[in-house]
């Protein structure tokens, strides 16, 4: 009875370790673009307007914002 105690406790702890390991080291999926200035992507597509033009995907894009401190970062494409 005892050994199979052991035996079983062993499995349940070797199948719980188990799942802790995903792979994911050796995860082959494509990473996100580099890192994208916002200031230039939104300029690039509010000069790109068109009616028939394809939505621009956004999803696991990493954006970084480097006119914090640039109250004019915008002017230049809303000023007539």
């Amino acid at each position: 009875m005892k050994l199979f105690l052991k035996t079983a406790c062993l499995v349940v702890v070797t199948v719980t370790l188990t799942g802790c390991f995903n792979g994911s080291s050796s995860d082959r999926s494509p990473r996100p673009d580099p890192s994208v200035d916002f200031t230039a992507f939104v300029k690039t597509q509010i000069e790109n307007t068109d009616n028939t033009r394809e939505a621009v995907q956004i999803n696991k894009q990493e954006f970084s914002f480097n006119d914090q401190n640039n109250e004019q970062a915008f002017d230049d494409l809303f000023m007539q």
